[in-house]
């Protein structure tokens, strides 16, 4: 009985490792999915006008600063795209759209 015990427990540690190695990604995925975003617009010492303009030139419109900041933030970001050669006002009001 004792040497069944023993197979019985290298099969569970075997299959613990098996499920670790197949739960460990799921974790890592997880826990890198729920941090905060950093891209140019998070310094709080800038204006939510000024933000906008920095994300409209290189970064996409960001949905979080915008529900802080609103009209601010839009006409900035409007005006940061269009001073980036070959963006319309329809290109960059097209990418404010969720």
């Amino acid at each position: 009985m004792e040497s069944l015990h023993i197979g019985n427990d290298k099969k569970f540690n075997t299959l613990v490792q098996g499920m670790s190695i197949m739960l460990l990604p799921l974790l890592f995925m997880t826990t890198t999915g729920t941090l905060p975003t950093v891209n140019a617009s998070s310094d709080d010492s800038v204006s939510c006008y000024e933000r906008g303009i920095i994300d409209g030139e290189d970064h996409p419109f960001n949905q979080r600063t915008y529900d802080n900041c609103r009209d601010q933030y839009y006409q900035g970001f409007i005006e940061g795209c269009m001073s980036v050669d070959g963006n319309s006002r329809d290109v960059c009001e097209s990418a404010t759209d969720a």
